[in-house]
């Protein structure tokens, strides 16, 4: 199993603005951090779903033939996907970062208590990025027995390290206490004015990542 095939899955993942933005304003909602903590946990879920789908598609693919590798093919797929995506990102240059735009989205989000703020979790996972990246790291997985111990520690370590950022915000709100207010703040506010650009920017150099290790793949 090809380890360092799986980090630009993970950081990919990890990079998404939306429900980082959404966790940080949730951190301000009057239930306490309640729904904040269920919105990552429902991030990191869809990530681990998303990733033991994979993997059984993975274990019931064929084994390599004189053919070009599965693997290289999926890569290569996925650099066309993160390419269109970073261009139609890059037209459209709008993102909802998830600031109260507007009074009905801010009272849609005051009202979500910890069981739908887990749904909101989950349903943000659900972008063509964040989806074909997963099951590229999936089908990484798959190539290995599922069942050892080594490949279900390198899981939950994907699975952690792809939640990491949005996991941030609630780590710094519980140790610095109302302390936190002013870079939480500031981070929604970058998120707002940098974020499209900061998506655009990771999506093409995933995009070249993933060309690159289809390409070497099918040597």
């Amino acid at each position: 199993m090809d380890i360092a095939a799986l980090v630009p899955g993970a950081v990919g993942i990890a990079l998404s603005p939306l429900p980082v933005a959404s966790v940080v304003f949730l951190l301000g909602h009057r239930r306490g951090y309640g729904s904040a903590v269920a919105c990552a946990a429902g991030w990191m879920a869809a990530v681990a779903v998303a990733l033991v789908i994979a993997v059984s598609v993975g274990e019931q693919l064929p084994a390599p033939t004189d053919g070009p590798p599965v693997q290289a093919l999926v890569a290569l797929v996925t650099s066309v996907v993160l390419f269109v995506l970073a261009a139609w990102q890059w037209v459209r240059r709008r993102l909802p970062d998830g600031s109260p735009a507007s009074t009905r989205w801010a009272d849609a989000m005051e009202a979500l208590g910890p069981g739908h703020a887990f749904g909101l979790g989950a349903l943000l996972f659900v972008s063509p990025k964040s989806v074909v990246l997963a099951f590229a790291a999936g089908l990484t997985l798959g190539d290995a027995d599922p069942r050892a111990a080594p490949t279900v520690v390198v899981g939950a370590v994907f699975v952690l390290a792809s939640g990491v950022v949005v996991l941030l915000p609630v780590v710094l709100a519980v140790a610095l206490g109302p302390r936190a207010e002013r870079p939480l703040e500031a981070m929604r506010s970058w998120i707002a004015r940098w974020g499209v650009h900061a998506l655009v920017v990771v999506l093409v150099v995933l995009g070249v990542v993933q060309l690159v290790i289809g390409l070497t793949g099918l040597r």
